[in-house]
């Protein structure tokens, strides 16, 4: 009997977890989705990272639980169906967060580096200075910015690495002109110690 209550209890305490982790997840899905439809004047947005911006692990759990659901239900385990549309409603919550999560947006205001922390943004005003460097499918864009360091109550340079794809270049280069080159004044130097080859 004691087993048996202990047992019990345990899967009470299981269901309940189920339970908090879908509400956690489906909320945490909502602010995200909310957070980026509510940014201001945004003018570009495109999908970053390996994968092409669909998200690795969350990829790989909702393929797991949709893969266990269908042979759970093949052999007739209808006991376990309600868990696993939990477990399945968890890993769809997960996916979409991190798909928008790893998307790149860029508004009037700068650059969002996650939607979900809006003192993650740079500003355009804070930027310094940025370098260009090309590769295959795009540019990446090195931005040096000022943040404050509240430690030393001072500011503090920080460097942001945004890579752009070819089909968004173009127009963010021309972003990049209206916001930032005319605050550059852009001069050529002279650097003695190299050769001129003819």
């Amino acid at each position: 009997m004691s087993t048996y209550s202990n047992l019990a209890g345990l899967q009470l305490i299981m269901l309940v977890m189920l339970a908090f982790a879908t509400v956690a997840f489906t909320l945490m899905a909502i602010v995200t989705v909310s957070n980026a439809w509510r940014l201001r004047n945004p003018m570009l947005a495109w999908r970053s990272g390996k994968m092409y911006g669909f998200p690795l692990f969350a990829t790989i759990f909702l393929a797991f639980t949709v893969t266990t659901s269908v042979i759970l239900m093949e052999s007739e385990q209808r006991s376990i169906i309600p868990m696993m549309l939990c477990y399945n409603w968890i890993a769809m919550m997960w996916w979409f967060t991190s798909y928008q999560l790893s998307k790149r947006y860029i508004t009037d205001y700068g650059i969002v580096k996650n939607v979900n922390d809006p003192s993650q943004t740079v500003a355009w005003s804070n930027v310094n200075d940025y370098i260009e460097t090309k590769s295959n499918d795009g540019s990446v864009f090195v931005f040096m910015y000022l943040m404050p360091d509240e430690e030393f109550n001072r500011k503090k340079m920080i460097r942001l690495e945004l890579f752009v794809p070819s089909e968004h270049t173009s127009i963010f280069k021309k972003l990049l002109d209206y916001k930032l080159r005319r605050r550059f004044v852009e001069a050529p130097e002279t650097v003695t110690g190299f050769a001129t080859s003819s």
